[in-house]
């Protein structure tokens, strides 16, 4: 039997991979579509989410350990970050998408401000807690990571994470907590948009694994249709039985 990520899924096994109403944890979620050219992204639960559960994304850069406070964080134009709150237990498989044009989630409800992802070089980075500004130390790198937890980060559109050089409004270290070999912090490619077209059936540990690899993904500089973004995962406790997607 082959499961194509783009056919919903209801899977009988879905929520298995985590306790609910355990906290989040940097992996538990992962960034599965970004279009920059519309400012339109998606995530996925690899774990149950609990009822109630507030996720922030971000677009801002991080240098050193600390976020440009600027982007999309504190700054009195955008009042970010972009928030997510769900209603209801979120089973871990869904796929939630963000509609840049409409402000709206697919699933859950939005508050904060959109991400305006630039098709030079930018990432979207998931967070619970609190980023926070502290004036004490050198402008613009004041935010204040301490009071968060990362969950997932994607880079797009650059020549990916940089921890020599980046902290720019284009490029950035990976973010505190994150890893690429984790696949965590993934790095999706030097073009505008991208969506993961990779196996959609395994471990929290495989889907990461895959997802790392950017061959497991469409890029192109012009923005892909949202029919084409994964619809839903099969998330599995074990590593046995695990399908593959048809290509």
């Amino acid at each position: 039997m082959l499961i194509n990520c783009r056919r919903a899924l209801v899977s009988a096994m879905a929520g298995v991979a985590g306790v609910v109403g355990a906290q989040l944890g940097p992996g538990d979620v992962a960034i599965v579509a970004v279009n920059t050219d519309d400012d339109s992204f998606a995530w996925v639960a690899l774990r149950d989410v609990p009822a109630g559960s507030t996720l922030h994304f971000t677009d801002s850069s991080v240098s050193n350990g600390l976020f440009r406070w600027s982007e999309h964080l504190g700054d009195v134009v955008s009042h970010g970050p972009l928030d997510w709150t769900s209603p209801a237990d979120l089973p871990a498989g869904t796929v939630v998408r963000w509609n840049r044009a409409s402000r709206e989630w697919s699933v859950g409800v939005a508050a904060g401000a959109a991400l305006t992802l630039s098709t030079d070089g930018d990432q979207v980075i998931v967070y619970t807690g609190a980023i926070v500004n502290n004036t004490a130390l050198a402008a613009p790198w004041t935010g204040d990571p301490t009071g968060a937890v990362m969950l997932a980060a994607a880079n797009i559109a650059n020549k990916g994470w940089d921890n020599l050089t980046g902290g720019t409004t284009e490029t950035s270290f990976v973010p505190p907590g994150l890893s690429t070999s984790g696949g965590t912090a993934v790095h999706l490619g030097s073009q505008d948009d991208a969506y993961y077209s990779g196996p959609c059936r395994g471990t929290p540990v495989q889907l990461r694994a895959w997802m790392a690899d950017i061959s497991e993904w469409k890029t192109s500089n012009d923005a892909f249709a949202v029919t084409n973004w994964p619809a839903a995962f099969d998330v599995l406790p074990t590593t046995q039985g695990t399908f593959y997607s048809i290509r």
